[in-house]
């Protein structure tokens, strides 16, 4: 009787140790940085989003999704508002990059273009026939190119949370259809302010003006300019198809976006924090190219049904002839970058980040 009291001790002390070395072998699930972020306790803070693109353009819906997930992330915390048509600064696109650098606004997402105001570096996206295709500028963008672009906004004591797209700038105009350089030539262009797109525009025969997008679709109404050229969705937020007969549909200038926020701003956050917007900023910025990218062919076929627009798409051989004009811009932008106090080496690295080579300095 005592040896079975025994035996039944050493059995049960052996079932004990069986679950405890089984329980030593249960893994935890790693937890990454966001997850971690997710339970902390963030400080309530509202920021103000600014863009020159309409209530309904991707530029505002990449915005909006950035907040819903900025709300997610820190268990409501953090607020966007949203300021489309640059209502904070009465449409001015400069002012609104101003506002971002001074810490009026704290996001924004503007144009290469307007930046280019500021600083002549920001001009190289909108080199004519840089980018053959949206894969080719995501490439660049998303490399070397983006790379030496957000060093740039550094500079300026901003953030750059991600690189969107506005896209290929296609044009449009009252008059007649553009096919080549012959088509171009006498009208007058409302062109963003950006010395190299300007440039390309005069070589390829146009008259170029200059105009804040606000003002743009008033001028084509009463026929102060007899075109413009933009992304597609960008045109269409603002209704351009109603004051336009004719569309280009092309890849001659390519455009992005920097959503940008006040770096003294980001460097003051929780890194925590700092992981979050990072990481949302990517997100919206993906999200952003991915909707842009979608509505082109129907946005198209909608202007030509309802508003009885004539959209041509540029051939191969007709693109031949906008390119050839197109060099002297190249050595036209290298030649701005020095006089702009860049030395010729820098200019040549900084180029080079975009795939361009073989310019010329005189």
């Amino acid at each position: 009787m005592k040896m079975k009291r025994v035996l039944v001790a050493i059995l049960c002390l052996s079932m004990v140790l069986v679950l405890f070395t089984g329980c030593g072998k249960t893994e935890t699930p790693a937890t990454t940085a966001t997850d971690a972020a997710s339970t902390t306790t963030f400080k309530a803070q509202t920021w103000k989003f600014a863009c020159s693109a309409g209530q309904t353009s991707t530029w505002v819906q990449a915005a909006k999704y950035f907040g819903d997930l900025m709300s997610q992330k820190t268990n409501g915390a953090i607020t966007v508002e949203y300021y489309p048509s640059d209502q904070l600064t009465s449409g001015s696109q400069t002012d609104g990059i101003q506002a971002l650098m001074d810490g009026t606004t704290e996001l924004s997402m503007h144009s290469n273009l307007i930046y280019s105001s500021f600083d002549d570096r920001f001009s190289v996206v909108s080199l004519p026939f840089l980018f053959g295709s949206t894969d080719d500028a995501d490439s660049i963008l998303d490399g070397a190119g983006g790379t030496a672009l957000k060093s740039v906004l550094d500079e300026y004591g901003l953030h750059c949370l991600g690189i969107a797209e506005n896209g290929f700038r296609h044009v449009t105009n009252s008059k007649h259809e553009i096919k080549t350089p012959a088509d171009m030539k006498g009208l007058v262009i409302r062109v963003a302010g950006s010395s190299v797109l300007m440039e390309a525009y005069k070589d390829w025969g146009a008259n170029y003006t200059k105009a804040n997008w606000s003002e743009v679709y008033t001028g084509l109404q009463t026929g102060t300019y007899d075109g413009q050229e933009n992304p597609v969705p960008t045109m269409d937020s603002a209704s351009i198809q109603e004051v336009q007969k004719y569309c280009t549909y092309w890849t001659g200038a390519y455009d992005c976006l920097f959503f940008c926020m006040n770096k003294a701003l980001y460097d003051s956050l929780d890194p925590a924090l700092q992981t979050i917007v990072d990481e949302a900023g990517q997100e919206a910025c993906k999200k952003q190219r991915e909707l842009n990218r979608a509505g082109d062919k129907d946005i198209l076929a909608r202007w030509e049904k309802d508003n009885g627009v004539t959209v041509h798409y540029t051939t191969a051989d007709e693109m031949a002839q906008f390119k050839a004009l197109s060099d002297p811009v190249y050595d036209f932008y290298a030649q701005m970058l020095v006089k702009d106090g860049i030395d010729q080496a820098t200019v040549t690295n900084y180029l080079a980040a975009f795939g361009v080579t073989n310019e010329k300095f005189s």
